[in-house]
């Protein structure tokens, strides 16, 4: 016999259907899952004709394939820096990208490469009675060691917003905007692998989200940030009512009140905004940590890696050594096989170091911090402690894994650590092997 298909039974079916999905997305949300897809070893072409030859995981990948022709990659610094730190930076990546854009606060050039002044162009008001540019005048007259002092790092924030419309004059052409700075690390091939998935024409905004000021987020600046083409253009539209003429950039703040901001990064963000751009955060793949002071874990496992921030020059020279012994230097690089860096290093006992943990802390007068074996069996009854360190006076616990650094006594207070060997061996049998590097979704 046939059953009517009457408009009520239609409602209840939808409704029904509508109530199986909220209830499997439960378990999702109270153990605060992320959904994910695979980010694929070698992205589809983006136009017709066979898929180009790219040799992932080789030195200057992708770029030795063309793949980032269309890419303008931005490195912000300070003029001190210029001198010490550009030159190691540029060993590496100038080597693969002749066509860097270079910003400081103070026009130079190196090795070829023209570093310009983002700041040359503002106009005479932002500078008057204003103490954070009182530096900018000797960094001018060549004291580039004046940008090393507090008073040189508060000059950083007023770059942000010029050296947009700078980028957007020298390189009008570009597809995505990569914004970084001399202590970060990018994985090129995995950076490519990403944008593959959008289109540069509609407006984005990447990175790794920090709660802002006025926005909700912001962008960390040192961690990396993408712009595409369609939001930078939607920027430089929105900041034509400020500006005088096109082909003289940098010559405003689109409005906003720098001096009264912390950074520029959030400011930055703020004006995105007003242009119509939000934040899309992809964390960790965009990561402010280096890597003795990541937390693997289980949200940073599997995941795909594409920048790591405070990174340096040693940092980033033993990096790119051990890229390069990699097994499978094809694959994304992920938190997994980054562990392999720091695993050697996990013993039972070290002492004069932190191993930053401090998701747990006991106080000075408690059990657990009279000593390091009471220390040792708080972590034994906390079933989440992957590792723990004893100061002195206090007892810290950590249920992700970091391998942290030195740290000298400090009057009567010294720092050894321990890591749970057995609770991290079954930690990784139950997290690997990976089946593929994971493109975590957008969160916010």
């Amino acid at each position: 016999m046939m059953v009517r298909l009457t408009p009520f039974r239609l409602l209840c079916a939808v409704l029904a259907l509508c109530l199986v999905y909220v209830v499997s997305l439960i378990p999702h949300l109270f153990r605060g899952e992320r959904g994910y897809d695979i980010l694929p070893e070698r992205p589809p072409p983006n136009a017709p004709g066979p898929a180009p030859k790219v040799p992932y995981g080789a030195e200057c990948s992708p770029f030795s394939a063309g793949l980032m022709k269309d890419v303008a990659i931005v490195l912000k610094m300070g003029a001190a820096e210029a001198a010490t730190v550009l030159p190691q930076y540029l060993n590496r990546l100038g080597r693969c990208k002749q066509d860097l854009l270079l910003f400081s606060d103070r026009k130079d050039t190196y090795s070829g490469f023209d570093i310009a002044d983002a700041l040359a162009h503002l106009r005479p008001e932002y500078k008057y009675n204003n103490p954070d540019f009182d530096v900018y005048d000797d960094i001018q007259n060549g004291n580039t060691s004046a940008h090393k002092t507090k008073e040189g790092w508060r000059l950083d924030k007023y770059k942000f917003l010029p050296m947009m419309e700078w980028t957007k004059y020298y390189r009008p052409d570009a597809m995505w905007y990569v914004f970084i700075e001399l202590d970060t690390y990018v994985n090129y091939d995995n950076l490519h692998r990403f944008l593959a998935h959008f289109n540069p024409k509609s407006a984005h905004y990447f990175g790794s989200p920090l709660p802002g000021a006025h926005v909700p987020f912001y962008a960390h600046g040192g961690s990396g940030y993408v712009l595409s083409r369609g939001a930078l253009d939607k920027l430089m539209a929105f900041g034509r009512m400020f500006g005088e003429n096109k082909h003289f950039p940098g010559t405003h703040f689109f409005g906003q009140d720098v001096r009264k901001a912390c950074c520029g990064d959030d400011v930055l963000a703020q004006v995105l905004k007003k242009s119509g751009v939000s934040l899309r955060g992809y964390f960790p793949m965009f990561n402010g940590a280096e890597t003795y002071s990541i937390r693997f874990n289980a949200e940073q496992w599997c995941e795909a890696i594409i920048t790591l921030h405070h990174m340096n020059d040693e940092d980033l020279t033993d990096l790119q050594k051990w890229e390069q012994s990699r097994p499978y230097p094809e694959r994304p690089l992920t938190f997994e096989e980054l562990f392999t860096v720091i695993e050697p290093h996990l013993d039972e006992k070290t002492d004069d170091w932190s191993n930053m943990s401090e998701d747990v802390t006991y106080d000075k007068g408690s059990g657990p911090a009279k000593s390091f074996d009471a220390c040792y069996k708080a972590c034994l009854k906390d079933a989440k402690c992957m590792q723990f360190e004893h100061s002195g006076i206090e007892c810290r616990l950590g249920h992700s894994i970091r391998l942290g650094q030195y740290h000298a006594p400090k009057g009567s207070r010294k720092w050894t650590s321990a890591w749970m060997r057995t609770r991290i061996d079954a930690f990784k049998k139950a997290q690997s092997p990976c089946q593929g590097a994971r493109f975590v979704h957008a969160d916010p």
